[in-house]
């Protein structure tokens, strides 16, 4: 359950037509495919365990020719 200070926060955040602006364009930009290769996804992935706090896991060389995500 939501206190009555949070349930405050929450309506007078919703009041604000900067954040419904920018969760407008959140949405349309979810349904919108994202173009990311092998080099963006583990930029992406370093920087969220950085994020997280997520210890690194040793380097493992990948060796292949055919590789599918």
């Amino acid at each position: 359950m939501l206190s009555e200070k949070e349930k405050a926060e929450f309506l007078e955040a919703s009041r604000s037509e900067k954040l419904r602006e920018d969760c407008r364009i959140l949405s349309a930009r979810a349904r919108q495919p994202i173009k990311a290769g092998p080099d963006r996804i583990i930029a992406f992935m370093s920087g969220y365990n950085a994020f997280i706090n997520h210890a690194r896991r040793p380097f493992r060389k990948i060796e292949g020719t055919n590789f599918k995500l």
